[in-house]
């Protein structure tokens, strides 16, 4: 891992307060192999805290409280037992006890001092099952990172070799290769650099460009301009509480209502969320004359390598159209026109201009003008796909994942999904202050499957009546 932060790092650390932790999670549930004698989540913590950590999980960074840019730098007074701990859930340990710990992890501050992780171990869960949290600064990884590390983690069989998180993250360092030497060497990559910088320069320039001309009604483009959202019941000052509740649908059931609406997985969760989310805010008598936007992040990851190499798009989420075939439609060609943008800059360019719209978020926040200024985005979905193939902690079978993510002020819920098999994880952070309730969201989510299927129901209906 390069020891300096990239902007996108440093805009995530500058997000940061009291009310805002910046941190990103995964959940992730096992069961306990049967006929094991002995307690097993103690006996695995036991072999995971005897393992060596490697960077980027003993680098902390260099300066705190300073005005100086911080850079990463090896702890040398790391303590492994700072960082991994051991919690166990009341009897008879239920889904909701699990859920209602890890949101109060998820609240808590990671100490800059330190490296910016935590691990809990964590046991009592019912049918013969435990968990483990496992929460970084998103200064540190983004969402495919997170599975690649997943990936180095876990095992695709049961008799491989535990591997604490902390300690199997590879050397991505790239082979240098051949050189030419001496002068003409640091002239090529003198050269290399400028020509890089150019690129990036070019491509963020016409990112730019193209918004401004969406702005100003010059350009078709159906994807919406950042800070042009509604303002809406999400897009307020938010407190420190949070409330985490999860909802696991069936991937192959979600890909086939794909196929069969002619859209992507992507447009399809896209539309189950604003179903979902149009539902909770009629019924609130909140529901905005115009459409809500999700900034929708998207990797730009080309080298493995851990810190953020991200983007984001917007998607016109037409939570102001009734009809769900046509809500759909608009999502699907959003998302269309929002790709085509990235299609032709480099992923230097959508890091930087991703950096500017958290940058500028971050300027708000500061001035407290965010209830004022419209919103950058109302909601952030994302969506990171996982292994299709089960994985194994030691002799552990994993059995679901899901991932907890960020909320900022002005942003009072996040919906984070990925996948894993067969079935599609989705992690609903809300502020529980602000939305009590966030649980009806999920459960609206879920609904919203046969919403679709009653449209394509309806839709094939007319086709036929038409022929």
């Amino acid at each position: 891992m390069s020891n300096k932060l990239n902007a996108l790092d440093l805009a995530f650390l500058s997000l940061e307060k009291q009310s805002t932790p910046v941190n990103v999670a995964s959940l992730t549930i096992f069961e306990i192999p049967k006929n094991y004698k002995g307690n097993f989540p103690l006996d695995l913590l036991a072999k995971l805290q005897s393992q060596v950590a490697k960077p980027p999980f003993n680098q902390k960074l260099s300066s705190v409280h300073s005005a100086a840019l911080p850079s990463w730098e090896l702890d040398t007074n790391f303590d492994i037992h700072h960082h991994v701990r051991h919690s166990a859930l009341p009897l008879p340990g239920k889904l909701d006890d699990l859920l209602e710990l890890t949101s109060r992890l998820h609240s808590q501050l990671l100490d800059r001092k330190r490296p910016l992780w935590e691990f809990h171990l964590i046991e009592g869960l019912e049918h013969n099952q435990f968990a483990m949290y496992l929460k970084m600064h998103h200064a540190v990884i983004d969402g495919m990172g997170g599975i690649e590390l997943m990936e180095n983690w876990f095992s695709l069989y049961a008799d491989e070799e535990i591997k604490a998180p902390w300690a199997c993250m590879p050397n991505h360092r790239k082979s240098r290769g051949f050189q030419l030497p001496g002068l003409l060497g640091k002239t090529s990559q003198l050269a290399g650099k400028i020509a890089a910088n150019s690129k990036m320069v070019q491509g963020l320039s016409k990112m730019i460009i193209g918004q401004g001309l969406k702005a100003i009604g010059l350009d078709n483009n159906m994807s919406p301009v950042p800070f042009s959202a509604p303002h809406s019941m999400f897009n307020v000052p938010i407190t420190g509480s949070r409330c985490f509740v999860v909802k696991t649908l069936s991937l192959t059931e979600l890909e086939a209502l794909g196929k069969q609406a002619n859209a992507t997985i992507n447009d399809i969760i896209l539309a189950l969320c604003s179903g979902a989310l149009r539902r909770y805010l009629m019924e609130k008598r909140a529901l905005p004359n115009k459409s809500l936007i999700a900034s929708v992040p998207v990797s730009v990851r080309q080298a493995r390598d851990l810190g953020n190499q991200i983007t984001y798009v917007m998607a016109n989420l037409a939570t102001d159209e009734p009809d769900t075939m046509t809500r759909l439609a608009m999502i699907g060609q959003s998302t269309q026109d929002a790709k085509r943008e990235l299609a032709d800059v480099s992923a230097a360019a959508a890091t930087n201009f991703a950096f500017l719209a958290q940058g500028a978020v971050a300027v708000m926040n500061q001035l407290n003008i965010s209830s004022i200024i419209p919103p950058a985005a109302n909601i952030i979905i994302s969506n990171v796909p996982g292994p299709r193939k089960p994985l194994y902690f030691g002799q552990a079978k994993l059995k679901a994942t899901y991932p907890l993510s960020v909320l900022v002020d002005g942003q009072a819920l996040n919906i984070t999904v990925v996948s894993y098999c067969d079935v599609i994880g989705f992690g609903l952070m809300a502020c529980s202050d602000i939305i009590p309730d966030v649980s009806l969201i999920a459960n609206y989510i879920e609904s919203g499957i046969d919403d679709i299927k009653g449209g394509i129901y309806l839709r094939n209906l007319m086709q036929e009546a038409k022929s």
